[in-house]
């Protein structure tokens, strides 16, 4: 294989399994990322905590400086599973954007 081929495949392997994203269970239900939130507490609930803040989103001006575009509202929901794990679900503007386990 050509060194260019495997530098190619490799950085494409790689990118995939950086977007799959976490995923764990809900009673028989498997929770990932493109569920939709009514979807997430139909299927687990409430979760055992909910964290939320509102940012500013900002962006660039011709000029080089940053311009204030609006707000962001971001959560982060826990969830414990039936073997006691915690997952912590991030939610940006009502759209799951993440799930990680939690330490």
């Amino acid at each position: 294989m050509r060194p260019i081929m495997f530098t190619i495949l490799l950085a494409s392997t790689l990118s995939t399994a950086a977007l799959a994203g976490e995923t764990f269970r809900c009673g028989p239900w498997i929770i990932s990322e493109e569920l939709s939130v009514a979807e997430l507490t139909g299927k687990c609930g409430e979760p055992l905590t909910k964290d939320s803040k509102t940012v500013d989103v900002r962006g660039s001006t011709a000029a080089g400086g940053s311009v204030a575009r609006g707000t962001s509202t971001i959560e982060h929901w826990t969830f414990k599973t039936a073997g006691d794990a915690r997952y912590v679900v991030t939610i940006v503007d009502g759209v799951i954007k993440g799930i990680e386990r939690a330490q």
